[in-house]
């Protein structure tokens, strides 16, 4: 976990007592919060509500890249039909030394011809830039609820355009919500863990987690069963839309409460615990910030701790969330004493 790489090992104390102490003084806080939030944000500047331009986007992540949290920044977020624009200005600015760039492509449009441009981008562009995760909508027939081969058929097309896109890239595919909710999620998400197994490739789900309209916003008991069933299935996930904030909070000028990526992260970890579904909609609806909190000891909500290394079995499968902004989350990570400042 990085700490451990980077930090001289002191020489070993022959009281316990201070040897306890110098495994906490290396431990620390560093070791928990890398664990749980590395790689997290993947950046969707180009997206509402901030609906950046593509210089700006790219300005911004460059800079988020090269800052001091640069840690908890993951991939850039731009739909295919944008990957050849982004690759003349990438080709343009990019200097020696710089870290290659990961791309998280939505497959906007009609999918097999957004896979082609996938695979030209990466041709064009590694290794300074390569798409590594594909963000694909499923059609709604694919969650309708019907039966569980009625998903699989439904979404066929799009889990096969999608593996022909990159032989690297992990592909998570976004779950619509319909009215029999409950059942479509799982047929669709038990669906991708057949075709998973079929196709022999990795594969995994998205969840759209808010928007500019309250319809857009799944409630806590949507968010578990997404969750259930990803972790019974062992599909990788990503969340997206409307966490900006870390804990779930009300929005005035919406009037709903918006989901906080802490809450859906410790969520992802109860529930590789075995918690049911009740009890991750209960965290999920949590909204106060003092239930939760970071230390030398792990991830904790209120009786719940999670220690470091089963943060990063959650994390190995809770890939990332998607913000339009990086100063929000980690200001408020940040305040809530979970980062250095």
């Amino acid at each position: 976990m990085g700490v451990f790489g980077a930090t001289p090992i002191p020489t070993m104390c022959t009281h316990a007592g201070a040897q306890e102490a110098t495994i906490e003084a290396i431990s620390s806080l560093k070791t928990a919060d890398r664990a749980l939030f590395s790689d997290l944000i993947d950046y969707a500047g180009l997206f509402p509500p901030a609906l950046l331009d593509l210089d700006e986007a790219v300005a911004e992540y460059r800079a988020a890249r090269t800052g001091r949290h640069r840690w908890l920044i993951g991939r850039f977020i731009i739909t295919a039909t944008q990957l050849e624009e982004l690759g003349g200005r990438l080709m343009a600015s990019m200097v020696a030394g710089e870290e290659p760039w990961a791309i998280s492509a939505i497959l906007d449009g009609e999918v097999a011809a957004a896979a082609v441009l996938v695979r030209a981008f990466d041709a064009e562009m590694e290794p300074g830039a390569q798409v590594a995760l594909l963000e694909v909508p499923l059609p709604a027939a694919a969650s309708d609820g019907r039966s569980r081969s009625d998903a699989f058929a439904a979404s066929r097309s799009a889990v096969t355009a999608a593996l022909t896109a990159s032989a690297v890239a992990t592909p998570l595919f976004e779950v619509p919500r319909t009215e029999g909710w409950r059942k479509g999620i799982g047929n669709a998400l038990a669906a991708l863990s057949d075709h998973r197994a079929e196709e022999r490739r990795p594969l995994g789900a998205k969840l759209r987690c808010g928007g500019l309209t309250v319809e857009a916003f799944p409630d806590p008991e949507q968010v578990a069963e997404f969750i259930h069933h990803c972790t019974q299935l062992g599909l990788p996930y990503k969340a997206t839309a409307g966490l900006h904030h870390p804990v779930r909070h009300f929005d005035e000028e919406l009037g709903i409460k918006r989901h906080g990526f802490l809450n859906l992260l410790m969520a992802g970890a109860l529930a590789r615990r075995g918690a049911d579904r009740d009890e991750l909609a209960t965290v999920i609806a949590e909204d106060d910030p003092a239930a939760f909190a970071v230390s030398a000891a792990g991830f904790k909500w209120r009786d719940s701790t999670v220690r470091v290394g089963e943060l990063s079995a959650t994390r190995s499968q809770f890939a990332s969330y998607g913000s339009c902004s990086f100063d929000d989350p980690i200001e408020d990570l940040i305040g809530l004493g979970m980062i250095n400042n």
